[in-house]
């Protein structure tokens, strides 16, 4: 099969997307996978689906319009090309055609190509590095935390006035600090009283992020980004505007913080990265109110799974009160997956229907007719030619989406078809196996409202 990348790195750049797609529809590809997402990084959803396909078997060829669409890296462009040559996968760039990679001629020009792609990147990095250093160097205010606005580049005091109290968001954030200090405060009843009172809505790591922000004290920081959680990491500028705490005050909500941790902080499997996915069905289990995840709330016997949201927000945002037993949960997810294989057992297919089209594609249709009922201007014509784009790239999709479910009909039939299976399968075997099939399981006050399932019919 030949099937096509593209890539671009931000939303503001959608017509270089369809003109990259248009090309390489026009190159005769028959699925076509695509990023919004910078070719520095590796985690790109769709590049990385691509290449498990490639390791499957399903692909001869891969497209792409230059090379920097395949990446901005050097290294992650050359890994890219060695897998695919490992495994006898032609590659081939429109813009800068090289008839074999493997030759020295090849290996020279796509050398020059990525490492041309990375230089570009690096470049451009540089001198937003340098816009960045000028702006540093003014002290100048990045977003302000609650209780401050920003002003000619500079922290001042949020005077504006909170719709419904009346009062300036300055004065109620001291009413935060001091709600927090009194006796027997938590980071969870202090946010359940402020969305009472001023519906205002902060979450356990959104608080304690803002009561540790050195802008209350006084002080900008820089370097933030990527070391929320590293303080050490923090470029601050000490002095530079009105403080809503003095050092003291922090100092007591740091005391309180470590109070709240040991008092709050460990009876609540779903809370800490250690224990996130520990359980099975983690991430998968959705409550039947607020829509919320529902994790594991203690370490007892019945292991009680209740909604995270309702713990955090209280009453006023989700009335899900009743624990539901995680053996409950997974003995009605088994007799889901059981029924569903013993279905699956006795279907025989005869001929393949006609897929319909699904709702997304019959919506752009739809609005398609309409496109062409109107008067035709360039506008229209260009409207017309991305709806067109669309409706292709989603049926290629679910083409390859068809494929995939005859496997998982069959895994299905294999492993759930079985009963003895069920007693004897390890946890972590099983644990995959809800991932792949199970795509989430309603609660709602001591009950399982419904099992969904993966469709592998699709």
């Amino acid at each position: 099969m030949r099937v096509g990348y593209t890539r671009v790195s931000k939303f503001e750049q959608e017509d270089a997307l369809v003109q990259q797609t248009a090309r390489i529809e026009k190159a005769g590809c028959s699925l076509i996978f695509s990023d919004i997402e910078s070719g520095r990084s590796d985690r790109r959803k769709n590049f990385n689906k691509m290449l498990a396909m490639c390791r499957e078997g399903d692909i001869t060829e891969v497209v792409i319009t230059r090379i920097d669409r395949l990446a901005r890296s050097v290294m992650t462009i050359a890994k890219t090309v060695s897998l695919l040559e490992s495994l006898n996968i032609k590659l081939v760039i429109l813009d800068a055609p090289v008839e074999d990679s493997s030759s020295p001629f090849g290996w020279f020009s796509l050398n020059q190509m990525a490492g041309l792609a990375e230089f570009e990147s690096r470049l451009l990095q540089s001198r937003v590095n340098h816009g960045l250093a000028h702006f540093r160097d003014q002290n100048k205010a990045c977003q302000p935390p609650f209780g401050y606005a920003k002003e000619d580049g500079k922290y001042i005091p949020d005077t504006s006035v909170h719709e419904g109290s009346g009062k300036t968001h300055w004065l109620i954030a001291s009413e935060i600090i001091d709600y927090f200090l009194i006796p027997k405060a938590s980071l969870r009843n202090t946010i359940q009283f402020f969305i009472e009172k001023y519906n205002i809505k902060f979450s356990p790591p959104g608080l304690r992020a803002w009561l540790r922000n050195p802008v209350l004290q006084g002080h900008t920081r820089y370097n933030v980004k990527f070391n929320r959680v590293n303080p050490d990491k923090w470029d601050i500028r000490e002095n530079t505007h009105q403080p809503l705490i003095s050092k003291e005050v922090y100092q007591q909500i740091e005391t309180r913080l470590s109070e709240n941790r040991r008092l709050w902080g460990r009876n609540f499997d779903g809370a800490t990265s250690n224990t996130v996915g520990l359980h099975l069905l983690s991430g998968q289990l959705i409550c039947g109110c607020c829509g919320s995840k529902c994790y594991v709330h203690d370490k007892k016997k019945a292991m009680g799974v209740r909604c995270k949201k309702r713990r955090i927000y209280g009453n006023s945002v989700c009335t899900n009160k009743t624990a539901v037993p995680l053996l409950k949960i997974i003995d009605a997810v088994d007799q889901a997956l059981c029924k569903k294989a013993f279905e699956l057992n006795n279907y025989v297919v005869t001929s393949q229907p006609d897929r319909e089209d699904t709702p997304e594609i019959i919506e752009l249709k739809s609005r398609l007719d309409v496109l062409r009922s109107l008067p035709q201007d360039s506008i229209i014509l260009d409207a017309i030619e991305k709806t067109i784009l669309k409706i292709q790239q989603l049926q290629q999709q679910n083409t390859h989406a068809a494929s995939l479910g005859l496997r998982l009909q069959k895994e299905l039939v294999k492993t759930f078809g079985d009963s003895e299976f069920l007693q004897v399968v390890p946890e972590t075997t099983k644990r995959e196996l809800y991932k792949k099939f199970v795509k989430e399981v309603t609660v709602l006050n001591g009950v399982v409202v419904n099992v969904l399932l993966v469709d592998v019919l699709r």
